[in-house]
């Protein structure tokens, strides 16, 4: 069990109390956090997060490169599968499933067609 997010945030119920996810959706967060999370950004876990922090748009064959650094990022979760992942406008988008529940995951670009 674990404390649901919602755009970096806790979610609250009605009445205060942290709202909490298990299960897929548990797992399926997880796998979103290693996305969004530069690899190497935390100091005692180097090989958490994942490369797409490094992807640009504008390379050739970044599709593939996006595709490869998000199941590169989710091996150490197998029960999570990188359905696509694919470079857009706004960002690198990552669709994942675990089981029967899916989510999208978009890992935005900087200031410089890098995805941060």
């Amino acid at each position: 069990m674990d404390t649901k997010l919602k755009n970096g945030d806790v979610v609250c119920t009605p009445g205060g109390a942290l709202e909490t996810i298990s299960g897929e959706e548990e797992l399926l967060q997880r796998a979103a956090m290693r996305l969004c999370t530069r690899r190497g950004a935390f100091v005692y876990a180097p090989a958490f997060g994942s490369r797409l922090a490094g992807l640009s748009a504008a390379t050739a064959g970044a599709g593939q490169q996006a595709l490869q650094f998000a199941q590169e990022a989710l091996a150490p979760v197998p029960s999570v599968k990188v359905v696509a992942a694919q470079p857009e406008q706004n960002g690198v988008r990552v669709k994942l499933a675990a089981g029967a529940a899916e989510i999208d995951v978009l890992v935005p670009y900087d200031e410089s067609g890098v995805s941060k």
